[in-house]
């Protein structure tokens, strides 16, 4: 796995393990969520950079988390969080295979057609 991949899974834990339970509203918990969010963004700060256009979109985020982590919104801050999780999870999934064309799969020849359908009995004239 690629390091770019394995930072953004690693982050993909931290959130998912870490961030969101530690959110649950108990005071004792939201000041080890400030504590771990704060070490978070200096992550993503640093590995940003091997996420190509990514990258910036997550720092924007994270700025934003920090923002409503200092007014106190605890559900739109949890929220932030899942979409931040949402989307290092498909950097860390890393790019998609080209998909194959459907026509060509031995198991669907026939299934698509690209002429128009002929039934039985239709002639050509």
């Amino acid at each position: 796995m690629p390091a770019a991949q394995r930072t953004a899974w690693d982050a993909y834990l931290t959130v998912t393990r870490g961030l969101l339970p530690a959110m649950d509203g108990r005071p004792d918990h939201m000041a080890t969520a400030t504590c771990d969010l704060s070490g978070f963004v200096v992550r993503i700060e640093r590995y940003a950079p091997l996420w190509g256009e990514q990258g910036p979109i997550l720092l924007a985020a994270l700025h934003g988390a920090q923002t409503l982590r200092r007014g106190g919104d605890r559900a739109d801050l949890a929220d932030l969080l899942r979409a931040i999780a949402d989307r290092l999870y498909l950097i860390s999934a890393g790019p998609r295979a080209p998909r194959r064309d459907r026509r060509c799969c031995p198991r669907n020849v026939g299934a698509y057609r690209t002429a128009a359908a002929r039934r039985r009995g239709d002639s050509d004239g």
